[in-house]
């Protein structure tokens, strides 16, 4: 078996092989802008394969992101807002239809982590209602999957030093969505910024004003699920460099391996803790999301090399692999951040 077999080899659970040819299959058109990511989750809904335990969600995310970033990322955020509204204790229609795809999920928590770290503040402040609901006002400055009528989870910020996680809807009133931008890659995601201006949310919408304790909590499957899709795209565009070591190539094999060796090391600890995320400590995970990242670039860095001009091609498999991982050293927690934490923990 070569490495590239061990790096793309059987995980558990499995993912069911529609799954990768559904996605294989749309990824052009999603690239290219004629694709609805908004399907795809409809899809994966449609087959209950939203929500479910750590380990599943992450096999899912991987196999995805060798097929089609976009949508991987796309799940990514759907299976955050699920995870936050369940340590919300909540469990309404609105929940259950975000299972189903029918309703999309943004999740927002970016400056939450990096407020618990102590990099800055919450942008978005709160103010307290007297019937216990709240105004928001401030920037959410990039998420994504922002689709009309997705539901945010969000955190806020209070003048008394308070802290909230809510949840709102993107058509409620004084939310305004900046049209998107063009991207380099996963042009289809719907990211962009927000502006809220006088947003009123229900007190049923606040699912907890403990941020640190809701933080720790869900970062270990924020930080897994990322991981998966950098690993995903890692072992796709390793194997495709193995391929095509050959002739003149040959002397790529060396860089080959070492990278394959790479997703081997990062898959095997991402499923392991996948199963039992409690064993990882947040160094560890911290250092798996960095190394995933890192294995993803230089794979497809790699495989572009190999595959010479037929790779350069714009609308290639591989030169979309290619844009798709320079994404993700700013993908928030950004490269800077991971090793800013990591230092602190050193």
């Amino acid at each position: 078996m070569s490495a590239a077999q061990v790096a793309l080899g059987p995980v558990a659970p499995p993912v069911p092989a529609e799954v990768t040819d559904r996605f294989r299959e749309c990824a052009k058109d999603v690239d290219q802008g004629r694709g609805d990511l908004r399907d795809g989750l409809r899809w994966l809904g449609s087959r209950g394969l939203l929500g479910g335990g750590l380990d599943t969600r992450v096999a899912l995310i991987e196999a995805i992101a060798g097929e089609c970033m976009s949508s991987a990322f796309s799940l990514w955020a759907q299976g955050m807002v699920i995870d936050y509204l369940d340590r919300g204790g909540v469990d309404d229609a609105l929940a259950g239809s975000l299972r189903l795809g029918e309703t999309v999920g943004v999740t927002a928590m970016a400056p939450a982590l990096r407020d618990v770290a102590g990099i800055e503040p919450v942008p978005v402040v709160g103010t307290w209602l007297p019937d216990g609901g709240v105004r928001l006002d401030g920037p959410i400055r990039w998420a994504s999957n922002l689709f009309p009528g997705a539901l945010v989870v969000s955190p806020v910020r209070f003048d008394d030093g308070g802290r909230a996680i809510v949840r709102f809807r993107l058509s409620a009133e004084g939310v305004h969505v900046k049209a998107s931008p063009r991207l380099l890659a996963l042009d289809s995601t719907a990211s962009s910024s927000v502006t809220l201006e006088g947003v009123h949310i229900p007190a049923g919408d606040v699912l907890t004003t403990d941020l640190t304790g809701f933080v720790t909590a869900v970062r270990p499957a924020f930080l897994l699920t990322q991981t998966a899709f950098c690993a995903g795209l890692a072992a796709r565009a390793a194997a495709g460099a193995e391929q095509h070591s050959t002739g003149l190539n040959a002397e790529l094999r060396p860089d080959i391996d070492d990278v394959l060796a790479g997703v081997v090391s990062v898959r095997s600890r991402l499923h392991t803790w996948a199963s039992a995320p409690g064993e990882a400590g947040p160094a560890d995970l911290l250092r798996l999301r960095l190394e995933a990242s890192a294995a993803a670039t230089d794979a497809t860095r790699l495989e572009a090399t190999t595959r010479g001009g037929a790779g350069y091609v714009a609308t290639s498999d591989v030169s979309r692999r290619l844009r798709e991982a320079a994404f993700l050293p700013i993908q928030s927690p950004t490269e800077g951040q991971l090793r800013w934490e990591l230092s602190r923990y050193a």
